[in-house]
Parts: structure tokens; sequence; C-alpha cells
């Protein structure tokens, strides 16, 4: 007898549940209910001092926007273009919520134009968010790019107070402008090794604050100097 009343209890409880999830589909689908319309949306990103705002502006849609009208493939489009983005995805919960994770790109310099500077990634992309400031200490490069500044930026920390910007000569090698007006030409392969080389003759003779006009360090034998006539 107990037996046979739970399983009549468990059969009406089932037949209800199944009405209940399947109104809810119904209604969601048609439109209706309030699964039907965005409750919440959520952006997660990887960097904890990142600016959402404008990701938030670009989603453009409202709490309470029909769940019919959103288009995620859209939305994602819309998010991987605010500046400083590098990947976006985007999803829909059950519920109703929209969740969108971004990852942002990691400013490593900044890029000049002579007029305005861009945050940098180490990859080498531009950031459209520029300033008429340059930020403090950071290496400020100009005129084109390779795809990775990792190890050039590495290699110039030790001596990145002096510089006033670097730029890439024929897409091969690299020249360092310095505030006070030297230009330290260096070579095509293993430039770490030749800015080492400075950075240990400005601890012991003060070159890099000498009036010097280049520091030529193309050649492996031997360091050319031109002074200021």
């Amino acid at each position: 007898m107990k037996k046979s009343i739970f399983f009549w209890l468990y059969f009406v409880a089932s037949i209800i549940l199944a009405v209940y999830f399947s109104t809810r589909i119904i209604t969601s689908l048609m439109g209706r209910g309030p699964i039907s319309y965005v409750k919440h949306i959520s952006v997660i990103s990887d960097s904890s001092d990142a600016n959402l705002e404008p990701v938030m502006i670009a989603i453009g849609i409202n709490h309470g926007t029909n769940i019919k009208s959103v288009d995620l493939y859209q939305i994602n489009n819309r998010v991987m273009k605010v500046p400083g983005i590098k990947n976006a995805a985007t999803r829909r919960l059950a519920n109703g919520d929209i969740i969108i994770k971004t990852q942002q790109y990691r400013v490593a310099a900044q890029w000049s134009d002579g007029t305005y500077y861009y945050p940098l990634s180490a990859d080498g992309t531009k950031i459209d968010t520029p300033s008429t400031t340059r930020d403090e200490n950071t290496i400020v490069f100009m005129g084109m790019l390779p795809d990775d500044l990792t190890d050039i930026i590495n290699n110039v920390s030790t001596i990145s107070e002096y510089i006033d910007y670097m730029n890439m000569v024929e897409n091969r090698r690299w020249d360092i402008h310095t505030k006070n007006g030297i230009t330290i030409m260096l070579p095509e392969n293993n430039p770490g090794f030749a800015i080492n080389k400075i950075a240990r003759l400005n601890q012991t003779h003060k070159l890099l604050s000498r009036q010097l006009k280049t520091i030529d360090m193309r050649d492996n034998a031997r360091i050319l100097v031109k002074t200021i006539k």
C-alpha cells in the first residue's frame, strides 16, 4: 500500500514538474514569461583595474530586453571593437542572464606619432586610446614596429631612464634616441648584448651623460663614438 502511495505521489510530482518546465520553455519561445527577458548583464575581465564602462556601452542592450532580439554574435563583435579588448566571449545563461568574459591587452610601452601617445602591448598592438602626455618610466616607440617587442623592452630596461624614444631602421635593427640627444645605433643581431655593454659603460664612465652625437654599436669589435662639434 505504502509503495503504491509513493508511486502515485512521485508520478503526480513528475507531471507537475514536467508541466511547469514545459510551460516555461513554451512561454520563453513565444517571447513571454520572466526568462524571456534579460535580467542581468555581467562583464568579467582578467584585469582587476580594467575600465569596463566602454564595454557596457558597446553591448548595446538593457535589462528587460526581449531575449529573442539578442544576437550574441553581434554583441561579441561590438565588444571586440572596444579599445584595449584582446578577446571576448559572450554567453546567454538559461535564466536569461548574459555574461561577457573579456581579456585585456597588457600595456608594455607607448607608441607616438609625434603628437599623441598610444598604449602599446608587447605584441606591437597600438590601443586606440591616445593621450597627449607621456607616461612616466615608459619606453616610447616611433615609426614601424615588429610583431613582438618583448625582448627589446626587457633589454632596454637597464637604461630606460635615459631613453627619449626608439625607432626601427629598415625593419632590421633599432636606434635609441636619448633624452640629451645621443643616437645609439644598435646591431641587427643580439642587440641585448650591445645594450648591456652601454649600461656597463654608463655605470663606470657616465657615457650617456656626455656631449655625444652618436654611439655606433653595429661593429662587434669596436664602439664608434662621434662627439658634438
